[in-house]
């Protein structure tokens, strides 16, 4: 048994406590930047307990360090040759999942687990089954209609999105809790451990996704499958399992499918193809949305609309080919061939076989869910924590620790990754206060709030798209043509400035465009021809989107052409 370090330890649990339940009103990506920086916290104060005390983390080779390295490797090639490396690196606005920094600290948030915890599993695993009860119980009092912190209005259909703001992302993160409550109640055999399950039952109930509920019960399958004992008979629970994988057929082809069903058919069609004109390295990580403006199809656009994007293919295959491409597939595949020889691994041990069971059908759960639905941080985050676990309980007896020097340097840069979270916290908390002067029409303090935000994210395009739209109003209310020449050459160093930082982004053009077009309606004629062609840009990487069309004839008009 490993010795114990404060640090540490809370730093784990800060890892599968706060991600998940860090929330904040005070920025406009309210449910996904809360948690982004807690989970940059979390993973600081563990690396500078681990560099006070590096016994606490134990050394050598890991199971999984192989295939994260070749996933992280992939990731870094397909980053520098994205055709949006801005994006690649840092993630798409309100997500930061599928970036390389957020796939960076994800695989930090392995490695913790993992070497932290040799002879202290089933407590950690005891506070992932806590997280995801507080979480589905939350989930239940909004379904209740009493939500006494968040006050959060349920969208349309009544799905609770508890503290992730999402259903699909609750349904994912309770379906992967699953098969770790039912090892709960078996383990502990305590009323709490039965309310916790029903928690988490009742909150999964309470997100209504379909695939989520479909993946714990093959996850519950999963589990009393592997925790039986060498020589128990079998029958029942394999028939508990051929019955929901038969549900599982019969749901993903069942007569009858909605619009959304439609449209993920036609998402994964547009992933194979995005793969295929880019197989070796993708489109970069977080990269897919991107492709799918510019390749989506009719099918598509008739089933949810011209204005309706995909930032994933909903399929967990798909996302690695498409942006990652066939070295980011490989590794993947790795990672998973890695995390079911450790699962065996535990599950031949007698003294390890149920909290083995309940983590590896966890994840089998998941990578279910993964099939049909976007994982998003936190889920990813909860997710490596229990490979984590898992990997631990298949390893070797602990060998010697890292030299200080290594976890001084993981400290370091962790340290710039928490600064960095926080620069973008401020900026969208400052972004936020500038929209809410916007609406209420104080556009003195707009201005000023909307620059200091694009100073501290000059690269970020909504803020950009914001700031152009605003600069709209800004122009009408004033009948200063020295302030309305400011404002134009604002909007024009906007245009260029997401250009810059995204050439291959359709809104980049798009915003441009939009700028000569103001231009333009304030007599300088001459606009229309750029606007024309940046327009004509954005429809290139854009075709489908109509109010995008619809620009681009009002310049024709303009400029006198049919």
């Amino acid at each position: 048994m490993r010795r114990p370090s404060l640090a540490v330890d809370a730093g784990f649990l800060l890892l599968v406590v706060a991600v998940p339940l860090a929330w904040s009103r005070a920025f406009i990506a309210e449910y996904t930047l809360a948690k982004f920086v807690a989970l940059n916290a979390a993973l600081v104060l563990a690396a500078c307990g681990a560099a006070l005390r590096p016994d606490a983390l134990r050394g050598g080779r890991a199971a999984l360090d192989g295939p994260l390295l070749a996933l992280l490797a992939a990731a870094c090639l397909s980053a520098a040759f994205s055709a949006d490396p801005a994006t690649s690196l840092r993630g798409r606005y309100d997500s930061y999942a599928y970036g390389l920094w957020g796939l960076a600290l994800a695989a930090a948030a392995v490695q913790l687990a993992a070497r932290s915890t040799r002879g202290v599993e089933p407590s950690r695993a005891a506070w992932l089954v806590r997280s995801a009860a507080a979480v589905g119980g939350y989930a239940i009092l909004q379904k209740a209609g009493f939500d006494p912190v968040f006050h959060a209005i349920l969208p349309t259909g009544g799905r609770a999105v508890s503290t992730l703001g999402s259903p699909v992302d609750l349904g994912a993160f309770l379906a992967l809790a699953w098969p770790l409550a039912l090892w709960r109640v078996d383990s502990a055999r305590r009323p709490l451990s039965a309310a916790a399950a029903l928690l988490i039952a009742g909150g999964l109930a309470a997100s209504g996704s379909r695939g989520a509920m479909l993946a714990a019960g093959i996850g519950a399958a999963g589990y009393w499958l592997m925790s039986r004992r060498p020589g128990a008979s079998l029958a029942p629970s394999a028939g508990l399992a051929a019955a929901v994988v038969a549900a599982a057929v019969a749901w993903t082809f069942r007569s009858g499918a909605s619009a959304s069903d439609v449209a993920r058919r036609e998402v994964w069609g547009t992933a194979w193809t995005a793969f295929v004109q880019s197989p070796w390295i993708g489109v970069g990580p977080d990269g897919f949305e991107d492709a799918f403006r510019r390749l989506r199809s009719a099918a598509f656009v008739a089933a949810l609309g011209s204005d309706h994007y995909q930032a994933y293919p909903h399929n967990d295959v798909l996302q690695a080919l498409s942006s990652l491409g066939l070295l980011g597939a490989a590794a993947y595949a790795w990672l998973l061939v890695a995390l079911a020889k450790a699962a065996r691994r535990a599950l031949a041990v007698d003294a390890t076989r149920a909290l083995a069971a309940g983590l590896a059908a966890g994840l089998l759960a998941l990578w279910v869910n993964a099939g049909f639905n976007p994982l998003a941080l936190e889920v990813l985050v909860f997710a490596g924590a229990a490979a984590g676990l898992l990997a631990s309980l298949g390893e070797a007896p602990p060998s010697a620790a890292f030299p200080r020097a290594v976890f001084i340097a993981a400290a370091a840069l962790l340290a710039i990754s928490l600064a960095g979270s926080l620069r973008m916290a401020r900026a969208d908390a400052v972004f936020k206060r500038g929209a809410k002067a916007q609406a209420s029409g104080d556009f003195a303090l707009a201005r000023r709030l909307f620059a200091r935000s694009r100073a501290a994210a000059p690269c970020e395009l909504s803020y950009i798209l914001a700031e152009v739209n605003a600069a709209g109003d800004w122009i009408n209310a004033t009948k200063s043509v020295p302030e309305r020449l400011a404002l134009l050459a604002l909007v024009e160093a906007d245009g260029r400035q997401a250009k810059a930082c995204h050439p291959r982004q359709s809104l980049a053009p798009y915003i441009a465009g939009a700028a000569a077009r103001m231009h333009a309606d304030l007599g300088m004629k001459d606009h229309l021809t750029i606007a024309a062609r940046e327009f004509d840009a954005a429809l290139a990487l854009d075709p489908k989107l109509v109010p995008l069309q619809e620009a681009r004839r009002q310049v024709s008009l303009l400029q006198a052409k049919p």
